[in-house]
C-alpha cells in the first residue's frame, strides 16, 4: 500500500519534475495527485490506506509551497476523492478484524461513479492553482 501510494507517487514526481522545471528541461506545469478523504482524516479501518494517503497529502503541500512553484513554474495539488462506487462494491476488508463492521457500513454511505469522480478531477485542474 505504501510502496504503491506514497513512494511510488514520490518517484514519479522526481522523475517528471525536471521535464516540466522551467529552469531545466520544462515549461512548468501542473502534477496533480490523487489521494484520498481518508488522508484527511482517521482511519481505523484501513490503517495503511490511511497512513499512505496522509503522506500524500504531505508530500504535496510541501512541493506547493510558493518558493518552488516561483522559482519552477511547476503547481502541484491533490486532489482528495470519496468513496467511489466501484470501491465500496469490493469486498473490504479491515486492517483490524474489530473495524470490519466499520468496513460493512460503507457500503451503504453516500458515494460517486467513477465518471463522475474523473469529472470533478479535470474541474479541480481547471479551476486549480499551486497547493
Amino acid at each position: 500500500t505504501v510502496n504503491t501510494n506514497l513512494t511510488g507517487m514520490m518517484n514519479t514526481c522526481a522523475t517528471v519534475l525536471p521535464y516540466m522545471d522551467k529552469k531545466q528541461l520544462g515549461k512548468g506545469g501542473m502534477i496533480v495527485n490523487v489521494t484520498s478523504v481518508v488522508g484527511l482524516d482517521l482511519s481505523p479501518v484501513f490503517c495503511a490506506y490511511s497512513a499512505s494517503k496522509f503522506g500524500v497529502i504531505g508530500f504535496t503541500r510541501s512541493l506547493a509551497v510558493p518558493l518552488y512553484y516561483s522559482q519552477n513554474g511547476v503547481a502541484v495539488m491533490a486532489v482528495c476523492c470519496g468513496p467511489t462506487k466501484l470501491f465500496v462494491d469490493r469486498e473490504l476488508t479491515a486492517f483490524l478484524s474489530y473495524g470490519q463492521s466499520f468496513a460493512d457500513r460503507l457500503r451503504s454511505a453516500p458515494c460517486q461513479s467513477t465518471t463522475i469522480c474523473a469529472k470533478n478531477i479535470v474541474k479541480a485542474i481547471e479551476c486549480g492553482k499551486n497547493g
